[in-house]
């Protein structure tokens, strides 16, 4: 209940910024007047707020309040964050899609030269070789390549793969991600892609590659995320 009035309250006031109610006034109600009209703790209209603020919508200036930006043009595409570990699994809080997970292929596989290569394991690590297609909208958008170290992430099975690994590493395995790097990439469609994304009439994919490294420094993880590339908008705010 409290992720649907959460949910509810960033829509709403997105709204409101959107179709321009508080751009006279170019800022926010204060924290104690949108507790009052929403009957919800400080904590939830703070997450809102902070919503608003990675979207670039709202600025909060210390002795000003939240301060509304002016707004740029709308998109019809789906919206995603750079800064976001996985954005993808995010999507339903934060606007209303419909997301769904196919798990295409999963198996185990041992890193062979010609995979090490790609992705950077080394000979001889067994791996979880994934692979899950995002249906958004009806639609299969991206498909996700994953190989996860068997040895740092361990236990996998296709359910965790279909719901959140991610989730799975912190909450069941208790392991700190400290850093991914990502790599963006617009390159030609493969058999892969014409097999698994309805990709109309593109002829190429965004290819999101992930690497990532637990607390220790290890790399726990390579992914290929492809996506049809007039689909999807990437984000990042930068603020000083």
């Amino acid at each position: 209940m409290a992720e649907t009035t959460n949910k509810s309250i960033y829509q709403e006031l997105k709204q409101r910024v959107v179709n321009g109610k508080y751009n006279i006034k170019m800022r926010l109600p204060t924290e104690e007047s949108l507790i009052d009209e929403f009957h919800v703790s400080r904590y939830a209209i703070r997450k809102a707020i902070k919503q608003l603020s990675d979207e670039g919508l709202v600025y909060s200036v210390k002795g000003k309040g939240v301060v509304v930006l002016e707004q740029t043009p709308q998109t019809q595409e789906i919206n995603l964050s750079l800064k976001e570990i996985n954005s993808l699994q995010t999507l339903n809080d934060a606007e209303d899609i419909s997301r769904t997970t196919i798990i295409a292929d999963f198996q185990q596989v041992i890193v062979d030269e010609d995979l090490s290569h790609k992705t950077s394991f080394a000979i001889g690590i067994p791996l979880y070789a994934i692979k899950r297609v995002r249906r958004i909208n009806n639609k299969n958008a991206v498909l996700d390549i994953n190989y996860f170290n068997a040895q740092l992430v361990p236990d996998i099975n296709p359910e965790i793969a279909k719901d959140s690994i991610y989730t799975y590493i912190k909450k069941n395995l208790d392991m700190k991600i400290a850093v991914v790097k990502r790599q963006l990439r617009i390159e030609h469609a493969d058999q892969i892609d014409y097999e698994h994304l309805n990709l109309g009439i593109n002829n190429c994919v965004g290819n999101m590659i992930s690497f990532a490294f637990n607390d220790d420094g290890k790399q726990f993880e390579y992914t290929e995320s492809h996506f049809i590339p007039d689909n999807f908008i990437f984000n990042q705010i930068i603020k000083f």
